[in-house]
């Protein structure tokens, strides 16, 4: 689940934290539809699934365009992706309108959330390099969803790791749950967004 930034994956060899038993579904205080604070694309929270919806007009100067894409008439098309867009020609620019539903967590074997020290933390597993965990945190009407960075977090963890299995990227994690309480307490998971309540 890369929710925020390009980097280097920073992983663990379980999900995180062990010894402690799953949830099996989003609880019922975690449910319903969050705005992001950064881009306004909404989060969407049921029993089950949690979604990041994306829905917006897209103004650009044809000139501006990504390499990527290509301008014939009043279509647009994405190489990378196939995908088409109708477009509005509006004075020297277009305007054209995005729709994207990303599933960001689902309940099955390659997605675990557990809940800890008043925290949920939802743990992917989205190739064989490990599970990557985010801290999911509701504060007063807002959900703040946050990763491992590879900044202060990943020296603090090789620091807080008995061993790991990586020393050059990817990273990989093994950690007590003594070791995960210590790296939250050392404010791990620096790096976050926050979704108001709607």
């Amino acid at each position: 689940m890369a929710l925020f930034a390009c980097q280097a994956p920073i992983s663990f060899q379980e999900p995180q934290p062990v010894n402690v038993k799953p949830i099996t579904a989003f609880p019922k205080r975690l449910q319903g539809q969050f705005i992001s604070q950064s881009d306004y694309s909404l989060l969407s929270i049921n029993q089950t699934l949690m979604l990041r919806i994306y829905d917006f007009d897209y103004k650009v100067h044809p000139n501006s365009l990504d390499s990527q894409m290509t301008l014939k008439g009043d279509t647009l098309f994405n190489r990378g992706t196939n995908e088409k867009f109708l477009v509005k020609h509006v004075g020297d620019s277009i305007v054209y309108h995005y729709h994207l539903v990303d599933t960001l967590f689902q309940f099955d074997d390659k997605h675990v959330l557990k809940h800890f020290k008043g925290y949920y933390f939802l743990n992917t597993y989205p190739d064989p390099n490990g599970w990557v965990v985010n801290k999911l945190e509701l504060s007063k009407g807002k959900i703040e969803i946050s990763s491992v960075s590879n900044g202060q977090d990943l020296e603090n963890l090789k620091a807080i790791a008995e061993s790991s299995a990586d020393t050059i990227a990817p990273y990989k994690f093994k950690l007590t749950k003594r070791q995960f309480r210590k790296f939250i307490k050392q404010d791990g998971f620096s790096y976050g967004e926050v979704f108001n309540k709607i």
